[in-house]
């Protein structure tokens, strides 16, 4: 059930919103039965798309444009279309959109030219706003960070010598995507040096998203787990 209204004040984590119908505050009683139902409140964005997010969303487009042969114009009306299939975003216009939704449209388009493996003048730092997704999208896609090339799963912490990669507990890593190359320039310049020359980042990733992307299983997630609840149970 939509309740359409305004919020009027603002107090600590206390909200007060003012219906614009009585009739549709009235008519909650035949949704729930909870004195205090859980709601979702959705603002809605009313600041127009940045200059700069334009540029991005259009700079993507034709590199996809470019790589899948497709106009221009043919490839901004396909990708919209996809776009809104996939979030369920209303179709739009870029003469009247939102910063929310131009954020929303730039991410999808950058994920779609990593997913495809299509080459891109600049690095995805350049188009994506929100570090952390980007070095999401790296590692998913198992693209690196700085080129877009086939990588590997890097740790920033590094796992010390002699100790085996398979057995690493990766929930406590930091991570981020790199080809060998970078891989190997991450190592001889440090980390610190690393990160400032690229601006990327190792980002943490919870238990269901590690298993998702293959790069650690629950098993071994509860084999460790074991491991260090017997270690303790040793030393108390």
């Amino acid at each position: 059930m939509d309740i359409w209204g305004r919020i009027t004040a603002i107090k600590g984590n206390q909200m007060v919103v003012t219906v614009e119908s009585r009739e549709e505050l009235a008519n909650l009683s035949l949704f729930t039965t909870e004195e205090q139902p859980q709601v979702v409140v959705n603002v809605q964005d009313e600041r127009h798309l940045s200059v700069l997010q334009r540029k991005k969303a259009y700079a993507l487009m034709v590199e996809i444009a470019n790589y899948t042969g497709y106009l221009p114009q043919e490839a901004k009306e396909w990708l919209k279309y996809w776009f809104t299939a996939e979030t369920g975003t209303p179709y739009f216009s870029f003469a009247d959109t939102d910063m929310t939704t131009a954020k929303e449209f730039i991410t999808f388009l950058l994920d779609f030219a990593i997913r495809n493996e299509i080459p891109m003048k600049h690095s995805g730092t350049t188009y994506q706003d929100e570090i952390d997704t980007y070095m999401y999208m790296s590692l998913k896609h198992r693209s690196c960070a700085i080129c877009g090339k086939h990588a590997d799963v890097h740790h920033v912490d590094g796992v010390g010598m002699g100790n085996d990669r398979n057995l690493v507990d990766h929930r406590q890593k930091h991570l981020i995507a790199l080809c060998r190359e970078h891989h190997q320039e991450a190592h001889k310049l440090g980390w610190p040096t690393f990160k400032e020359k690229y601006h990327v980042k190792g980002i943490l990733l919870d238990p269901q998203t590690l298993n998702q992307l293959g790069i650690m299983t629950y098993k071994r997630m509860e084999e460790i787990d074991d491991k260090q609840r017997h270690t303790n149970w040793q030393t108390n």
